[in-house]
């Protein structure tokens, strides 16, 4: 379970575009639109999680001939999110600039931008693979309620509590300190999926 945590925290913490946006959204706002964000985002993450475990583990189970190159693999795409996190402009601004449409409509426009992404389900994967998830345990049907329930706390974890700051104090604390704040975030994702990387070369070994 605690492989899954850590992923669905960590895989949740890259969207960093949703935080970004949710911020906005509480900052001019109502707390029922923030809140149909974050729900959005979340029940994205949980989908990408819910493919991306049971393939993942059908691939460990069934290609393990293959099993350095799907570590080879998932260390090219930990370096490529390494590489646009580095390279993403930084937040600027937290007035979005447009009038929010109802909550549903935000609801709506969160769930389908993050799963529409098409790096996030290798993206998933490449996150579990670094974490261990199948050398900690068997790839086997018997453990995925276990991961499944992890990646469900990981993620429900990173958007209750951005979802919480940004519904109850993006109003309130001046705008500096939260756009400070948020662009951390980048360089702490650049230098962690640059670790990542590397710490699922030396599992793959």
């Amino acid at each position: 379970m605690l492989e899954g945590i850590t992923a669905g925290f960590i895989f949740s913490l890259s969207l960093f575009p949703g935080t970004v946006w949710l911020a906005r959204v509480g900052y001019t706002g109502a707390s029922g639109q923030v809140w149909a964000v974050a729900a959005g985002f979340w029940l994205a993450q949980l989908l990408w999680m819910a493919f991306a475990v049971p393939g993942l583990m059908m691939m460990a189970r069934h290609l393990v001939f293959f099993s350095a190159g799907m570590h080879l693999f998932a260390a090219f795409v930990l370096l490529y999110m390494s590489l646009k996190y580095f390279r993403t402009p930084r937040a600027d601004a937290l007035d979005p600039g447009i009038a929010l449409p109802l909550w549903q409509t935000l609801f709506r426009r969160a769930f389908v931008q993050s799963l529409a992404m098409p790096m996030r389900l290798p993206a998933a994967m490449a996150i579990l693979l670094s974490t261990g998830v199948f050398i900690n345990n068997r790839a086997d049907w018997p453990v995925l309620p276990g991961i499944l329930l992890g990646t469900l706390i990981g993620v429900s974890w990173w958007w209750g509590q951005t979802g919480f700051l940004a519904a109850f104090f993006a109003q309130r604390v001046p705008e500096r300190i939260t756009l400070r704040s948020l662009n951390k975030i980048r360089p702490f994702c650049g230098l962690l999926f640059l670790v990542l990387a590397g710490v699922v070369i030396v599992l793959g070994l």
